[in-house]
């Protein structure tokens, strides 16, 4: 899965960081507008999986509806099939589905280094079927520097401290792909409840990050809602049928997830008399906190001999609640998948 990291962000040079001073780009053909946050919809198939849940619009094409920005998104995808560069991807949403950051008041554009790159990886290809680069991805508009802008991967040599200390604080605003808050995420377990093979309620022991994934352990207490795509009829205790052992955000390590934070965990874990530590996961990877506190509902997918999640909601309502919305889950008509 394609992850678009906000530490790949290149900060200008300065010994202080205004997020109210960066320069950025208006959108091509369009006034100053006043810039919004937006969720990214699933219909906006050229940027799934990019890393980030929320995109600017007006967008920096001067698309000034989702809607817009979908259909006129979808004419890329042959492109980005062709692997002719890999930022392809990167530049293209970068522009369609600008990332929204809480720091800064409108989109950041794609650095020039990053249009040049793309531009001259994918020219040869679009050529051969008679197409001309687009005016609207003229390189010349795009910052070659001071302002803050997305470069092409790879291009952090001569990085201060400074601005890496910068960067790993925009990392931390990317939101993992599967993880939901509150309201979206009851609605997003909803609609995909009966298309997903696997689906729990669940406590947490342990989270631990093993390479680039966060692997979590789910608690005895946990329950099975769907198994194998089957549905409620196989529920089922999780510690007698769980063969897979622990469920993986894949990605994981390279951002945020409600609820999985691991301030967040602990506070929650200290106040009701949960147990947190630091010891080492059997598969190596360093556990960052153990707490059976708090709900967790979940989707996923079996994906080479693993559980890979799909969809992670960590509940903050009361328990009445939750039964109610299982109830409504299992209750579901749910064809085998």
């Amino acid at each position: 899965m394609f992850i678009f990291l906000l530490s790949l962000v290149a900060l200008p040079p300065a010994a202080s960081y205004d997020p109210g001073s960066v320069a950025l780009l208006a959108p091509l053909g369009q006034p100053s507008l006043r810039s919004v946050c937006k969720p990214i919809p699933s219909t906006l198939s050229l940027c799934h999986g990019i890393g980030y849940r929320r995109m600017w619009i007006p967008n920096l094409l001067g698309h000034d509806s989702l809607r817009e920005a979908q259909q006129q998104s979808a004419a890329w995808l042959p492109l980005v099939s062709k692997l002719c560069h890999g930022d392809t991807k990167k530049f293209l949403c970068s522009l369609f589905a600008p990332v929204c950051l809480p720091e800064l008041s409108g989109p950041v554009s794609p650095c020039r280094g990053l249009c040049e790159a793309v531009r001259d990886g994918c020219v040869p290809v679009m050529s051969a079927f008679g197409f001309p680069w687009p005016e609207m991805f003229n390189c010349s508009r795009f910052p070659h520097g001071p302002e803050l802008c997305i470069p092409a991967t790879g291009a952090r040599e001569g990085r201060t401290e400074e601005e890496v200390r910068h960067e790993e604080a925009l990392k931390g605003s990317i939101i993992c792909d599967v993880c939901s808050m509150a309201a979206e995420g009851e609605s997003e377990i909803q609609e995909n409840f009966c298309h997903s093979p696997y689906a729990l309620k669940m406590r947490l022991d342990s989270v631990s990050t093993v390479g680039r994934d966060r692997q979590l352990v789910p608690h005895a207490r946990s329950r099975i809602l769907r198994w194998a795509g089957g549905g409620a009829e196989r529920l089922q205790e999780f510690g007698s049928a769980m063969v897979y052992g622990a469920l993986w955000l894949q990605e994981g390590g390279s951002c945020i997830c409600p609820g999985l934070d691991a301030a967040r965990v602990k506070e929650d874990a200290e106040s009701a008399g949960g147990q947190v530590d630091g010891k080492q996961s059997k598969d190596g990877g360093k556990v960052e906190k153990a707490a059976s506190v708090g709900w967790f509902l979940s989707l996923a997918q079996a994906e080479e001999g693993r559980l890979v999640l799909t969809r992670l909601l960590r509940w903050t309502r009361g328990e009445r609640e939750l039964r109610k919305f299982i109830r409504s889950l299992i209750k579901k008509p749910c064809p085998d998948v």
